[in-house]
């Protein structure tokens, strides 16, 4: 009787001791939201940790992602974060992300998971974002002019000349050509104003990526350019006749979706 009390008694140490040194399965701290939700707070998250399954990737470059969800678009920031999803494939993946409320709401990516492999996104680097401000409450600069593309006159050197360094505000068709192997930005005029019959053209300085992955979401989503310019310099008159660009302009800032990005 003693033997069989004693195995017990054994038994159940056993047993105590393997449920005392069993390891609790790992809680994900991500809360499963849509964009909507993440971005109005609809799915309450302590430490704003949202998990984002599956999003359309609209665009990337550099240290910036455009995802979107029904009609939601928003901005993903990342280190090298345009490279990471390339290799992962656009599809099908889930992301990791931390809300962010400054300089604007955006999420900033610790990972991101596909079918098959996972991958890190690191956070050493700061992100350089553009400076931004509500549309509905910007107002342009007062050194800013309103303008019309129509007031591009190719063959008008000498109003050209009179325009450098000044400063525009207008809206344009935003398209990309390539030239001599080099793929340029150009904002169009509207074909109903011509300049002897011909649609004026300006062409874009390359902008930092923060500013560039706007204007490739607004081409891509065929959204007028509305912004600021500084007309930078003239092009020779060759140029100017026989691709109608009037000369070259650096962008101030422009407006995407319902905020205003500035340099």
């Amino acid at each position: 009787m003693m033997r069989e009390l004693c195995a017990a008694c054994a038994i159940l140490a056993v047993v105590s001791l393997v449920g005392c040194n069993k390891e609790e399965a790992p809680v994900d701290p991500y809360m499963e939201a849509s964009l909507r939700e993440a971005v109005y707070g609809e799915v309450v998250s302590p430490d704003f940790k949202y998990k984002i399954i599956t999003p359309e990737i609209v665009d990337g470059l550099g240290e910036f992602l455009v995802i979107r969800q029904s009609n939601m678009t928003e901005f993903v920031a990342g280190n090298g974060i345009a490279a990471k999803v390339d290799s992962l494939g656009r599809e099908g993946l889930t992301f990791n992300v931390v809300k962010q409320f400054s300089p604007m709401v955006h999420f900033l990516c610790m990972s991101i998971v596909s079918e098959t492999d996972s991958v890190t996104i690191p956070t050493d680097k700061p992100i350089a974002f553009p400076r931004t401000s509500d549309a509905a409450n910007f107002v342009p600069p007062a050194d800013y002019v309103n303008a019309e593309m129509v007031n591009f006159r190719w063959n008008d050197t000498e109003n050209l000349r009179k325009m450098i360094g000044n400063k525009y505000t207008l809206e344009a068709h935003l398209v990309q050509v390539q030239e001599d192997s080099v793929t340029s930005w150009m904002l169009v005029g509207d074909s109903s104003q011509t300049v002897w019959g011909q649609v004026p053209k300006l062409r874009l300085r390359t902008p930092r990526p923060s500013l560039e992955i706007v204007l490739r979401v607004l081409e891509r989503t065929k959204q007028t350019f509305v912004g600021g310019v500084t007309y930078a310099d003239i092009e020779p008159w060759d140029y100017r006749r026989k691709n109608n660009v009037c000369g070259t302009v650096d962008i101030g800032y422009v407006r995407f979706m319902d905020k205003v990005f500035s340099r």
